[in-house]
Order: C-alpha cells, then structure tokens, then sequence
C-alpha cells in the first residue's frame, strides 16, 4: 500500500539541492573555503589520514570520540588527504538525508500544497546556520540527521500501522544504534527511548512474538554494525586501547575535575535537572535554537486527533531520553544539543496545515498566492545563508590562515615532527602536509586527571624529538631552552555565538 509521505521525484531533487547548496555555502569543508579550522574536526581528520597510513585509533593516536567517527574521516581522507573535500561531500549526503526524511515525516500529518516544499530549504537554511554548527564537520551534525531517520519510523507506525515499526525497519533501527553507539555513545538516548516506547506498546498488548521479532531483528542490526569495528580492533591488537580510550578514561577521567553544584549534587535530580538545565541555557545563549526547540515541543498537539495520544508518548519519551543521555552530566557543552535538531521538522506541520487552508481557500480564485508564498521563501532561504557565520572565511586564500603560514616554515624541514602542545589539532598537521609522530599529538581536555599525556610529551620535548612545536600565542614558553620561538601570528576567527574574537598561535624551532 502506498504511503502518503512518500515523495514525488521534484521534492527530492529540491530536498536534495537545498541540502547541498545549503551545507556548501555554511560548512568551511566546502571547496568555498580555504581550511576548516575547528580543532574538534582537525582532530577526527588527522586520526583519519593516519588510518589510511596504517595507524590505528587509540594506540597510536589517542583519541576521545568512537572509532566509526575516524573510520567516517578516513574515507574522507581517501577522498583528499589534503583538504576537506571529502567531509563537505559526507556532510551533504547526510543533510539529504535530514531533509529527505523530515519532509517525509511532515507529509505524514499533512497533505501540503505543492509548493509548501519550499518550507523544506528555509528549514534546513535555518538549521545548518545555528551557531552550534560552528565550521562544520561535526559528530553531532552527522548523526541528528539518522535520528530524523528513526524518529519517521516511529511516527509511520503511529499514523499508517499498528504503532509498531516493521521488521526492516527494526533491523535498520539497529544498524543507526549501532552507528551512534560507535560515534559517540551519548547519542544512543533517543533509541533507548523508542524501545522504552516498543516494550511498553507491547507489554500492554501483552504482544511478546511481535516483542521478540522486533529485538532479535534490532540486536542483528546492531550486531552487524559492531562486529567489523571489534574485528578490526582485534586484528590489530588494539581492543585493549579502544576499551581505554572510548570507555574507560571518558568515563574516569574526561571533565571529571568539573563537579556539580547547587540541585545538580542530589543523585536522584541530578538526572533530571541537569538536561532541563543545560537546555534551559543553550536556548538562551542560542536564541534561534531555543525558538525552535519551544516550537517542536509544542506542535506535535497540531498532528491531529486520530493519532494524538500515541504520537505524544513516542515523542516525548524519545526526546526525554535523548536529552537525559545527551546532557546527563552536570556540565553544560552548548554544541551537545545539535543533536536534537532532528525533531525541527514537527515545526513545519502547523505552518503546512495552514497553507493547505489557505490553498484550498484561494486557488479557485488566484494563482497568485503560491506565487508570492513561495517566492517568500526563497528570500527568507537566501537570508538564512548569508547570515551563516563562517562568511568571512569564504573566497579567502590559504595563506590567510595562521595554519598555512606556519606550513611554510615547517615544510622547509623534510619529514618534519611536530607538536601541537597546549593546543587542540588546529590543522597544523594537515596543513604541513604531516602526520604526528607520537601518541598523544594535541590537548584534550583531560591533561589534569590523565597525566600521562602531558608527561609524554613534555619528556619528548626536553629530548628534542620534534622539529617544530605549535602553541597558543600567550603561551609562556620560557621552560624551553632547546627551542627557540621563529614566528607569532593572529588570526580573525568567529566563535559559537558569532562575536569576532582574534586566535593567536607561536610556533617554535628545535635550536
């Protein structure tokens, strides 16, 4: 049986060009800019080129986000080690599939005109200039659109079915856990909450074949994400550094020096009043996203009655988990709730019921409407572009940034190692053109409570092991009598919130 969310071949191609121009003309991977310069990114692309070098994640560079993450950045490396090509085409494959599943669950609760399309790029325009988005590239960028992909399935077998996903589909829910858990394992909140939702679903049907048809098919799904990351971990000796790195020291070590204070310090409310918290504050601090967040939560109410009271639980107790996992540390980290954008398209329900009232209103009379609608749009589409933050990065050289500068001095060394010492990886390496040559190569976050990385690599700095050592530019360096500082620079850079702020770095010389 048909399903009437499902998209004619016009909708696609614009769902899909929307995607691309969008992330094209926002994302500093794009061909439009010189170098993505967030160290966040810097640091997946560098763990990436050293996999297709032969390097493994976690022993020989350390890393703190999951390996799928870098096995993703490696195929962006096949694609070009030496510039963020490959990344900006991942980006737009994944935006699609934002848009393409959004409009898809907005076409479940609506029957919109046929230019209410058009809401589509205003809403992915708007979604990918946030300010979390930052330069682009990121974990949580990468996966919300997989959620939307989760969060349709639900919502299909809510209006079209019996209220449970089908076979397939629970096999496919399985593969997108088994993606999250891989990136970035705090992100596996919203599917904790859809099979909170299936147990409970079942359980009250007293349904248990349907239960267990759907779990064994969902832990195949997982199943066969996960095998292939073990066995390649295990072919290269190295599960023991991945249980280290991505489970072990996040937990023991990553941001615990941070403790919670005030409400936060009671076990029981901490869990729930750190993510109402956290939002609570990125919606202020992000006021767009907050606007759309209240806006989502509010318009699944507009669904209609037929399907009101299921569509609410899956939605509530999906975004609640979500949330809860995302944000269950008394630490509030702005970007972490990019990953909640996949619930956005509920906003465009209420705004295409609306058009179709006034279609159904006006088109016996003027055709003219549409036109002024659609070419609205278009404008407010246009403007979400050009207010994107990462503008002033676009057309410039390379030179323009302190990365490249610095490169010219270092690739005057063959085979030069280096360091980026207090830092984050900026790029340094890739724009050098280098790998790094130890184990620990950049900051990350967690030098205070795992001494060991500092340690290694002030005792290879006092031997003199690396050529060239990178730092921030008010770093005091008066420790190192083996290297001498050759040049200082200071570059424009736009921070989350979009302020102008200048970034320095030094960059050293072993004498």
């Amino acid at each position: 049986m048909a399903t009437k969310s499902k998209l004619t071949i016009p909708e696609i191609i614009i769902l899909i060009a929307a995607a691309t121009v969008t992330l094209t003309v926002v994302s500093t991977c794009s061909p439009l800019y010189p170098f993505n310069p967030w160290n966040d990114i810097n640091c997946f692309f560098t763990v990436g080129r050293g996999i297709t070098h032969g390097m493994v994640p976690y022993r020989d560079l350390y890393e703190q986000k999951g390996p799928l993450l870098y096995f993703i950045y490696a195929l962006a490396a096949l694609i070009s080690e030496k510039s963020f090509t490959g990344a900006w085409i991942i980006e737009c494959v994944m935006a699609s599939v934002f848009a393409i599943f959004s409009w898809k669950t907005v076409k479940l609760f609506t029957e919109p005109p046929k230019y209410a399309v058009m809401l589509m790029p205003v809403l992915i325009g708007i979604t990918y200039t946030l300010r979390m988005f930052n330069y682009g590239g990121n974990a949580e960028e990468l996966c919300f659109p997989l959620l939307s992909v989760a969060f349709y399935f639900g919502l299909k077998a809510i209006v079209e079915g019996d209220g449970l996903p089908s076979g397939k589909e629970a096999v496919i829910c399985g593969v997108i856990t088994g993606i999250l858990f891989w990136i970035k394992y705090t992100f596996i909140g919203f599917m904790g909450g859809f099979c909170f939702y299936i147990l409970v679903l079942t359980i009250k049907r007293k349904d248990f074949k349907k239960l267990w048809s759907l779990v064994w098919r969902f832990a195949a799904g997982f199943i066969a994400l996960t095998l292939p990351i073990l066995i390649y971990f295990a072919a290269t000796g190295s599960l023991k550094y991945l249980w280290e790195a991505y489970f072990y020291n996040i937990v023991r070590f990553h941001n615990s020096s941070r403790e919670p204070e005030g409400l936060a310090t009671v076990p029981v409310i901490k869990y729930i009043y750190s993510p109402i918290f956290s939002l609570v504050v990125t919606g202020r601090k992000y006021r767009v996203f907050g606007i759309m967040l209240v806006l989502s939560l509010i318009s699944p109410f507009f669904a209609g009655k037929k399907h009101l009271k299921k569509t609410l639980f899956f939605f509530a107790v999906t975004f609640v988990f979500a949330a809860g996992v995302v944000f269950m540390r008394p630490l509030v980290i702005f970007y972490y709730a990019y990953i909640l954008a996949y619930s956005f398209c509920l906003v465009l329900i209420p705004i295409c019921k609306a058009l179709a009232f006034i279609d159904k209103k006006t088109k016996t009379k003027t055709r003219l409407i549409p036109v002024l609608i659609t070419v609205v749009l278009c404008v407010f589409y246009a403007d979400a572009l050009i207010q994107n933050k990462n503008s002033y990065l676009m057309m410039k050289p390379k030179d323009y940034l302190a990365q490249y500068r610095f490169a010219e001095e270092i690739k005057k060394t063959p085979g030069a190692k280096i360091l980026t010492y207090d830092i984050m990886d900026c790029g340094f390496y890739t724009a050098a053109g280098v790998l790094p040559q130890n184990r620990y190569y950049c900051y990350l976050s967690m030098e205070k409570d795992f001494p060991d990385i500092l340690e290694q690599q002030d005792r290879l700095i006092k031997k003199g092991y690396f050529d060239y050592l990178v730092t921030s530019y008010n770093f005091d360096s008066t420790t190192w009598d083996n290297y001498e500082e050759i040049r200082k620079e200071i570059d424009a850079h736009v921070n989350y919130f979009g302020d102008r702020v200048p970034e320095g770095y030094k960059l050293f010389k072993r004498k």
